[in-house]
């Protein structure tokens, strides 16, 4: 019998002798529900992609995850790194220190930098980090104690050149002859690196990790630096190689943070971002399909000695609200494939090609607008409007179900 009412609904919206302007309202319903889930495609596939490329850049600088103790610097740290890459899952492990400091240029009028000074281990940072890629004009490999890489546009800043000699004072204090003084270290600039992030290539820069050592009088280094295979393998990599290190604890002496962690306000705040958006566009399909009330309603109308006759004949009252469920429905459905149609190839497109520009002014990272379609983003915008069309056609097709067929026949 279902067949029988799918048959009347098609009939019903293919009809072209009478009911042009229900048609015509039926195709803008369609339009609107095509506009609706077109946007509810693209926005939350504009969202995902922001998220993942400035979570994928921040990590091109950095490793995963970094490892460190409770108490200050590693107690072994070979002991550490043996552990950790022997962890599947981990790619590279290298071990580090941070300082912060104000580099002095040569350049007696360039004024002084406050700079963030990553301590490395040249034989292995290059594992960890893409930044050192872009080393010029000798691979990091190569680098030895008592020089430094600088990032281009702090080079560009102060004028430095390769070769010059910088001093750089750190956040360390040592007792001198008049007290309290911090403490001095000069480098010869080895290497200059372009990461396209402002902040590294302004703020950042490299030394090597036997010079740290010396600065802080220990043979430990304070981190270790993790690369797991890729960035949905984090948390499952940090978690086995924190096992191992705690002894098959959650918790003891062996920390571990990654980007993630220190941003993320900035993440939590894009995951809002994208529901507030989403819920703001579900409106413009809830409108949408809620004209399918006023189109069945009009349908019923025009149609209701047809249903006294169907009534009469021996359809039941059952059948008859299915009919006007199932119009309902496929009015929606026309719409929802229309703008599905539109959207999925419109995002990969505009991804695959990076048609649409970024200024360098707004984003200096990021050069285009990136969409990353998810397969739940596109399940919840096929499936929301239908069922919102079903909710919506239920009223009037009870209504057509409760039509009296001797009233509609006298009534003719």
């Amino acid at each position: 019998m279902k067949a029988f009412e799918s048959f009347v609904a098609e009939r019903y919206l293919k009809t072209r002798k009478k009911g042009a302007f229900v048609r015509t309202l039926t195709r803008y319903a369609r339009w609107g529900i095509g506009l609706g889930v077109f946007v509810l495609v693209v926005v939350p596939a504009l969202m995902n992609g922001f998220k993942d490329e400035i979570q994928a850049n921040l990590f091109t600088a950095t490793g995963h995850f970094n490892v460190a103790y409770f108490t200050g610097d590693l107690p072994d740290t070979p002991k550490a790194l043996s552990v950790i890459r022997a962890t599947p899952g981990v790619v590279a492990a290298s071990p580090m220190r941070f300082e912060r400091g104000l580099l002095k240029s040569p350049n007696g009028s360039a004024p002084v930098e406050a700079v963030a000074v990553k301590a490395i281990d040249p034989a292995t940072a290059h594992g960890t980090s893409s930044i050192f890629d872009s080393v010029q004009p000798l691979p990091v490999e190569q680098m030895k104690e008592g020089e430094l890489l600088v990032g281009r546009e702090l080079a560009k800043n102060i004028g430095l050149r390769l070769g010059d000699d910088v001093g750089i004072t750190y956040m360390r204090l040592d007792l001198g002859l008049s007290g309290l003084q911090p403490r001095t270290a000069g480098y010869k600039v080895a290497g200059i690196f372009e990461s396209h992030i402002s902040d590294y290539d302004q703020h950042w820069v490299f030394i090597h990790l036997e010079d740290a050592k010396r600065l802080a009088q220990t043979d430990q280094a304070e981190f270790i630096e993790v690369r797991a295979a890729n960035i949905d393998a984090i948390d499952a990599t940090k978690s086995a190689a924190m096992g191992k290190l705690n002894d098959g604890g959650k918790k003891g002496p062996y920390l571990s943070t990654d980007l993630r962690d220190a941003n993320r306000g900035l993440f939590s705040a894009l995951k809002f971002q994208k529901l507030l958006f989403i819920l703001i566009l579900a409106f413009i399909v809830l409108l949408a399909a809620f004209n399918i009330v006023a189109i069945l309603v009009l349908f019923i109308t025009e149609k209701r000695r047809d249903l006294g006759v169907m009534l009469a004949l021996g359809a039941t009252p059952r059948q008859i609200q299915r009919i006007f469920e199932i119009q309902g429905v496929r009015i929606c459905a026309v719409g929802t494939a229309w703008g599905m149609g539109l959207a999925v190839p419109t995002c990969w497109i505009l991804d695959r090609w990076k048609i649409v520009k970024l200024p360098p002014a707004l984003y200096d990272f990021i050069t285009y607008v990136p969409f990353k379609l998810s397969i739940f983003d596109l399940a919840l915008a096929a499936v929301f409007p239908l069922l919102v069309a079903w909710a919506a056609s239920r009223y009037p097709a009870r209504r057509a179900a409760e039509v009296n067929p001797v009233d509609a026949l006298r009534a003719e």
